[in-house]
């Protein structure tokens, strides 16, 4: 009884518990540092935000705090430029930096 007593104590005290990593958990974590590259890459571009489904405002910082209904980020790239045309031009630039995997 002691034994078992001293054991369970030591465990406690030395030992801590190791989070299991779930697929489902792996998959949170790549989305979010996905996410967080492409919108470190596009940081310099003044006419892109990103946003959630409900309209609020995204950023690297608080990017891990996001989780969608089924349990992704759910973000939205928007760009608001003054014209038309720069913001055809702005989609085309992050449409090749996404299919070239430049970020």
């Amino acid at each position: 009884m002691v034994i078992q007593f001293v054991v369970g104590w030591f465990q406690q005290k030395f030992f801590k518990q190791v989070e299991k990593i779930t697929p489902a958990k792996e998959g949170f974590k790549f989305e979010h540092e996905e996410l967080k590259r492409l919108m470190n890459r596009l940081r310099n571009f003044e006419t892109v935000e990103f946003r959630d489904l409900s309209g609020s405002l995204l950023s690297p910082e608080t990017i891990h705090l996001r989780f969608g209904r089924d349990g992704g980020i759910d973000c939205v790239i928007r760009i608001v430029a003054p014209t038309e045309a720069g913001a055809r031009n702005v989609a085309g630039r992050i449409r090749n930096i996404l299919i070239n995997g430049d970020y």
